[in-house]
């Protein structure tokens, strides 16, 4: 039987969290739900939780490229995906980084389910 792979979900507008959490359990996710980067940093520290992947919407507060960051410096093989909107991914860029948000808001449930399936077969074939 397969695991079930878990899914943190970083929003800070719990009316746009909760209906994409909804829909990632529905589709089979376990979904962990942070409203701020440092929830997010406390899950991604509780041995009890193995985090696949982290969706971070980048204007929550101590989350985007901060979190991104963080992640990849503390935690191994978490995939990371930003959201937001362009505009607001130039501002919080600065210096950190070139990249821009992977997923527009509001979210398309389904391109978001789709990403994440992308990423996980990215992962596993990686690890070949």
């Amino acid at each position: 039987m397969a695991s079930i792979q878990t899914v943190l979900l970083v929003e800070g507008d719990i009316v746009t969290r909760h209906p994409l959490a909804e829909y990632l359990r529905e589709c089979g996710f376990k979904v962990l739900e942070a409203a701020t980067g440092d929830e997010a940093k406390t899950i991604l520290q509780t041995p009890e939780f193995r985090v696949e992947i982290v969706i971070a919407d980048m204007t929550t507060p101590g989350s985007g490229f901060a979190l991104r960051h963080w992640i990849q410096e503390n935690t191994s093989a978490v995939e990371v995906v930003l959201a937001g909107s362009l505009e607001k991914a130039v501002d919080q860029a600065g210096n950190l980084c070139n990249e821009g948000p992977a997923l527009a808001k509001p979210y398309d449930h389904h391109f978001v389910l789709d990403r994440i399936r992308q990423d996980l077969a990215r992962r596993g074939k990686s690890k070949s």
